[in-house]
């Protein structure tokens, strides 16, 4: 660390730069060997979404248009989609049309937003405490292994956080926000929100703390400021398409509500042992510790406890969820956690024991960084999509998977095609041919995914009884990362996929 000293000895400004430069390169490397996606939100509700609505298709039946006779709210926002529909119409208009070529420039947008993060996480750091901290943070916030992987990705919960940052370091930027503080923080957050609604939890934080702190104006100022770009984006949005404002997001609710259980149930700690693991022990517990022993500034901290108390309350969890206070919640942790390391007489006495700690960290940090920035997920899935489109036309699919009988959604966006039959086959036993009689109106599929190789000559077997002879034309295999989480929790899917083709009758 020493020979980074002059970095964190000269002036902000240049500090700034370096670590801008240092977050860029491994972004720049996801950039070009991480693509595929992550989940299945952040390509079905974004990817797939845009892209069919820019080839006149409505790939979730989304638009209230092609709902039929009751449209209904499906309880998403626009916003952050119709971005992205906007960006591939601007493509097609210049002739980039290819898939993943299209998905380049979607990823180095993405990296290029999210060094937003490293930039305001270094200056509130600096804020909070001297210069050396702030240094160390900015450079955790540029190479966390999982940073720059997620940074490229299309989670809402990830596209947010810059607007968040903004927010935050807008309220302790000076030692008494004004009233126009207030107002910019609060349209920073708003537009969080817009992304992803969950934030609300966040946007009540600042709020709260100005009541607490009787500044009325400061309080008034940043909930119109929260308000202004909900009003405009999100209300103007759902007048448009559902002719009252904030539909999506009252569907949203109602949902959440209704589905508190539907995606599973886990322990009020959930989220506190993420934090304690995400940041790689011992560290983590060291950022833990500094979070709840000083709870300052209070306009960021209760934001982020809020934020981290409703979602532990709440009985859905999923990790994911917890993606947009990660960096803030590591800013306001590391910095308290070396205020008080710098008083306690029993720290002072055994700084190799620390700066060993740090080591460890950080060699485990550079060896998993590598990994990440070039993992390729759901490659199967991707790819053979892409060889289809390479290989011929498609009248339709048949998603055969009686093996596992879970049948994953099929990434069209890759082949380019949308409207045509895509027909799961789970059961081994189910009427194959009457599901493609009910289809009918459609081409008759000349197209079978196999999902895995288990006791793949019986399942063809099986297909070939109701569609006649089946050539196998290709196969996807998983990526490196897909196998190894599989190896890890069996849960997460690891398929090889099998093409198959029929003829078209």
């Amino acid at each position: 660390m020493s020979r980074l000293a002059p970095f964190w000895t000269s002036p902000p400004g240049n500090a700034l730069r370096a670590l801008t430069v240092i977050a860029l390169v491994p972004r720049l490397v996801a950039v070009l060997f991480s693509p595929g996606y992550f989940a299945h939100d952040d390509h079905f509700l974004i990817i797939e979404a845009a892209a069919s609505w820019v080839a006149g298709f409505d790939y979730n039946n989304w638009l209230p248009w092609n709902q039929g006779e009751s449209p209904t709210p499906t309880g998403h926002s626009f916003f952050y989609v119709g971005l992205h529909y906007l960006l591939f119409s601007a493509l097609k208009i210049v002739g980039i049309t290819e898939p993943k070529t299209v998905m380049l420039v979607v990823r180095l947008l993405h990296a290029l937003w999210s060094l937003v993060v490293v930039r305001v996480g270094y200056r509130i750091a600096l804020r909070l405490g001297d210069a050396r901290s702030a240094w160390q943070t900015g450079l955790f916030l540029a190479l966390f292994c999982f940073m720059p992987f997620l940074a490229v990705r299309n989670l809402v919960e990830v596209a947010c956080i810059p607007f968040l940052m903004l927010g935050a370091w807008r309220l302790v930027r000076s030692d008494a926000p004004s009233w126009m503080d207030a107002l910019v923080a609060g349209v920073w957050i708003g537009m969080a929100m817009n992304v992803r609604f969950q934030v609300i939890f966040f946007a009540a934080g600042p709020g709260l703390a100005f009541l607490m702190q009787r500044k009325w104006p400061q309080a008034i100022t940043y909930g119109l400021g929260v308000a202004l770009p909900l009003a405009i984006i999100q209300g103007g949005l759902d007048f448009f398409l559902w002719e009252r404002p904030f539909a999506e997001l009252t569907q949203y609710v109602m949902y959440n509500l209704a589905n508190t259980t539907t995606y599973g149930v886990l322990p009020w700690y959930n989220y506190l042992l993420l934090l304690a693991g995400l940041f790689i022990p011992p560290l983590s517990l060291a950022v833990l510790f500094g979070f709840f022993r000083r709870p300052k500034p209070l306009l960021l901290w209760l934001s982020v406890f809020l934020f981290l108390a409703i979602h532990s309350y709440f009985p859905n969890k999923q990790e994911r969820f917890m993606l947009p206070i990660v960096a803030l919640f590591f800013v306001l942790g590391y910095a308290a956690w070396e205020q008080w390391r710098a008083r306690s007489q029993w720290w002072q006495g055994r700084t190799t024991l620390w700066n060993g700690t740090l080591a460890f960290v950080w060699a485990l940090n550079l060896v998993l960084l590598p990994v990440l920035c070039t993992t390729y997920s759901k490659r199967s899935r991707v790819e053979a999509l892409s060889a289809l489109r390479d290989l011929g036309p498609v009248t339709g699919l048949i998603i055969e998977d009686t093996f596992e009988g879970e049948a994953p959604m099929p990434p069209l966006f890759y082949l380019g095609q949308w409207n045509m039959t895509v027909l799961p086959w789970t059961e081994p036993t189910a009427d194959l041919d009457s599901a493609l009689v009910a289809k009918s109106d459609r081409p008759r599929p000349n197209t079978i995914l196999f999902f895995g190789e288990e006791d793949l000559e019986a399942r063809k077997q099986r297909i070939e009884a109701v569609m006649g002879p089946v050539e196998l034309i290709g196969k996807a295999e998983p990526g490196f990362m897909d196998r190894l989480v599989h190896w890890l929790n069996p849960v997460n899917r690891n398929e090889t996929i099998v093409i198959g083709r029929v003829p078209t009758r």
